[in-house]
């Protein structure tokens, strides 16, 4: 049992990426008392990072290092720093890229949760790790997802899931006080639409608004479960805080606030509808087909398409499977902890579409950049 009120010294990895600092941000504000520890891998980043969140940087220490280094890359000393002083673990460092091979996936998502556990096992004061994983591990899983449960049968989509699988394993198995959020996909910043990182559900969004994906696997009745950065941070934020809980998993994704295939799809067209320009172009939806359809059409363009057809298709292919396999996501334990449910998707879906149209995709101009 963990009888911590809020986390004196934290550290932190992934305190760069829209997650991390976000929640370092928020437990900033809340808790005054609150000291933490920022693994750094690049320095240019974090300045960048902190110019954004403009917080108070007495109050944190960064650290240079990598998760996919033994020992985290850290010099003993300070090792021993941390070792002594740290309470809470915070681990949301990942490589989030669908398309990358195993092994590659597996640097930063497996073997870097392993290089955590091994570091943090030993540490006496370690009251709990909280571990930032994926509502995706279950892979091609059906049906309702209960957070207890984890058996990936029959396979994963992409290696992303896969790796994040095998992450949470390690983390189940070690002896470290643990706690699990598997978050869904993240669709923009907050119910607003605000779309600051730019993501798969993004690119996929582009390509049908430009008439360039013409076929889409699932059914207009699949339920698809998206949420917001806003609602991932403030889990995170009190999984990290609140005291006596447990080692369990949160699913944080919007439950029955999911939306249909069908109605986000509609939406979409109807905010797209409004542009004349894009009205002359007769611009259609994507067909919605069975996944075994879907993946003949694949190799169909493979073989036969010419190269931009087949780099979209390879694009979309460690992503838009998972809209055939419905899946509801059982939020009880974490509605319980919140207080209150996510944020429905069909509260922030328009809104973010109508982001996306009026900056032109910015966030992905930026990012390429």
């Amino acid at each position: 049992m963990i009888s911590n009120t809020g986390p004196r010294r934290l550290f932190l990895t992934g305190g760069t990426g829209l997650i991390g600092r976000g929640v370092l941000m928020e437990l900033l504000r809340e808790k005054p008392e609150l000291r933490a520890f920022v693994l750094v891998r690049s320095p240019e980043r974090w300045l960048e990072a902190v110019q954004a969140m403009n917080i108070d940087m007495t109050r944190v220490t960064p650290v240079i290092g990598d998760v996919t280094a033994d020992g985290l890359g850290l010099d003993k000393s300070v090792r021993e720093v941390l070792a002594t002083n740290v309470t809470t673990v915070l681990h949301c460092a990942a490589d989030t890229v669908f398309s990358n091979p195993l092994p590659v996936a597996q640097r930063v998502n497996t073997d870097g949760t392993k290089n955590l556990l091994d570091l943090t096992e030993p540490w006496p004061g370690l009251e709990r790790l909280v571990h930032v994983s994926t509502a995706f591990v279950v892979g091609c899983r059906t049906g309702t997802i209960l957070e207890k449960e984890y058996d990936p049968e029959p396979g994963f989509v992409n290696h992303y899931e896969e790796s994040k699988f095998e992450a949470e394993r390690l983390v189940r198995t070690s002896s470290c006080p643990w706690v699990i959020l598997r978050p869904s996909t993240v669709a923009c910043d907050s119910i607003h639409g605000e779309v600051s990182q730019f993501n798969a559900v993004h690119r996929s969004l582009r390509l049908y608004h430009s008439g360039l994906a013409p076929m889409l696997p699932g059914k207009a009745t699949n339920t698809v479960d998206l949420v917001t950065t806003g609602h991932v941070v403030a889990c995170a934020t009190a999984v990290t805080t609140t005291p006596d809980i447990e080692s369990r998993t949160f699913n944080v994704c919007a439950g029955d606030g999911a939306i249909e295939l069908g109605e986000l799809l509609d939406i979409a067209q109807a905010v797209w509808a409004e542009s004349e320009e894009w009205r002359r172009k007769s611009i259609s939806l994507p067909a919605l087909t069975d996944l075994e359809t879907y993946r003949l059409f694949e190799g169909t363009v493979e073989s036969t398409g010419d190269a931009r057809l087949r780099a979209i298709t390879k694009s979309l292919s460690h992503f838009v499977p998972q809209l055939s396999l419905s899946k509801r996501f059982d939020v009880s334990s974490t509605e319980y902890l919140m207080g209150n449910p996510a944020p429905k998707v069909s509260t922030f879906w328009e809104p973010m579409v109508r982001h996306l149209i009026e900056t032109r995709w910015a966030a992905a101009v930026r990012r390429a950049a």
